[in-house]
């Protein structure tokens, strides 16, 4: 091998290695304002031994609510779609089924590059908003149950 040939191989083998381009995408992180997007829905999971147990509040930013509000086929998320759900306690108060102590939040955004969990990324946070461990392929195959509403659970109603 030549000297120039030799010097290519090893740009394309770096290029191939280098963190850059074998990285994962950045870590999401739970946006500060979430809370000031439109709430789309509350509900109550009662379950105690559902994994999502809790009283949900569901917040939509803009290009989530876009996709939520489409009457067009199918419902689709274009990238940067994004959903927060802040999971509290469930708790009775005189006959209430009322929020309690937060438990966590958890993020959902679209990202057509994360083929392997349905083109959507998933985060969790706990109440200070530390990150949480998560598999999610494991929320991703929960997701699935949605898959006529591109992995969405959430519905809106005027």
């Amino acid at each position: 091998m030549t000297r120039l040939p030799r010097l290519v191989a090893a740009a394309l083998l770096a290029a191939t290695l280098s963190p850059a381009s074998a990285a994962e995408p950045a870590a999401l992180t739970l946006p500060k304002d979430f809370r000031s997007w439109t709430h789309v829905r509350s509900m109550v999971v009662t379950d105690p031994e559902e994994g999502m147990y809790g009283f949900h509040n569901v917040y939509a930013n803009a290009t989530a609510l876009k996709g939520l509000r489409s009457e067009k086929g199918p419902r689709a998320y274009a990238d940067g779609a994004t959903f927060v759900v802040s999971i509290f306690e469930v708790k009775q108060e005189k006959g209430l089924v009322v929020a309690g102590t937060k438990q966590r939040d958890v993020v959902q955004v679209k990202d057509g590059k994360s083929r392997k969990t349905g083109g959507w990324r998933y985060a969790s946070f706990d109440p200070a908003g530390k990150a949480i461990a998560v598999d999610a392929t494991s929320c991703a195959a929960c997701h699935t149950q949605a898959a006529a509403s591109d992995m969405v659970f959430t519905r809106f109603a005027e």
